[in-house]
């Protein structure tokens, strides 16, 4: 695969409401894209992987602690099979979906929740310091956003609203991102009544997005109340996959199983399901060394 330009992203967070909200915004429309090209992917896939790596990325830089890398699995039951987004904590995003080329029936729009159907949403943080958590909830939509704040609910006890949106057109991503903010203990009406007017109100986050970017979804989200940024982080599509990792697991195959697979060509191609590059590894190289 011939190499593609490095589209990036970007996340803003921050607090609002005199403390007390949390917040954080991202813009993945470059990022989305490369994954759409990357994986050739229908409208409805890119949609529904753009909006697990937005919320990947905003459940990554508005957790209280700082996590090496995080993964979210959407499992569902729809056509689109499993959607995997994951970020680590340099905001490199990578992800999939089980079925890219899902197409939905005139009409009917994007139709992100029947593409997945029933099933769970899970959620593992890692960090050399802490080690590996994972938590699941069964999926109450389908649409993510709403599975994520019904997750930050019930796992962590934490009100939130998650806003996630895709713009997803045959020709390509004209936006995509999205928005969490989080109500921290005890916050005072003050703060709250304006953001749930504000969110009521609040209409397309992708058009959002598409017209003004990051400065105008928050400020649709946060009107009325005071807001400070406390900090950026880029965000970018790239993949960990390494050819010499790959070979070594090819060479722990039993015999048989290496002879089978290069039997009519002489070699074995894969390919890697984060991001489709494609490895080629002749007979000769397969041998335990």
């Amino acid at each position: 695969m011939s190499p593609l330009p490095s589209w990036r992203g970007e996340l803003v967070h921050g607090l609002a409401g005199r403390g007390d909200v949390r917040w954080a915004v991202a813009d993945l429309r470059g990022v989305v894209e490369e994954a759409r090209v990357r994986h050739d992917l229908s409208p409805v896939a890119a949609a529904a992987l753009g909006r697990a790596l937005s919320g990947a990325a905003l459940l990554m830089f508005l957790s209280t602690r700082a996590w090496a890398r995080l993964v979210l699995e959407v499992r569902g039951d729809g056509p689109l099979g499993t959607v995997v987004a994951e970020i680590d904590d340099a905001g490199n995003l990578r992800g999939f979906v089980g079925n890219p080329r899902v197409e939905t029936a005139a009409g009917e729009g994007l139709g992100i929740a029947a593409a997945i159907g029933r099933g769970v949403l899970k959620v593992r943080r890692e960090s050399p310091r802490w080690g590996s958590f994972e938590s699941q909830v069964e999926l109450v939509t389908g649409e993510i956003g709403l599975d994520l704040a019904h997750y930050l609910e019930q796992s962590e006890q934490t009100r939130s609203a998650v806003l996630l949106g895709v713009l997803a057109r045959p020709e390509g991503v004209a936006a995509a991102g999205g928005m969490l903010v989080e109500l921290l203990p005890d916050a005072r009406e003050e703060a709250i009544a304006p953001l749930e007017r504000n969110l009521r109100a609040l209409e397309g986050v992708s058009r959002r997005l598409e017209q003004g970017g990051l400065p105008a979804l928050a400020e649709a989200v946060l009107a009325g109340l005071d807001h400070d940024e406390l900090g950026r982080q880029p965000l970018r599509f790239n993949c960990r996959c390494h050819r010499d990792e790959l070979l070594g697991k090819l060479r722990l195959l039993p015999p048989g199983d290496r002879d089978e697979l290069v039997a009519a060509s002489g070699e074995i191609v894969a390919e890697c399901a984060f991001c489709g590059q494609l490895y080629r590894f002749a007979a000769t190289e397969l041998a335990p060394g």
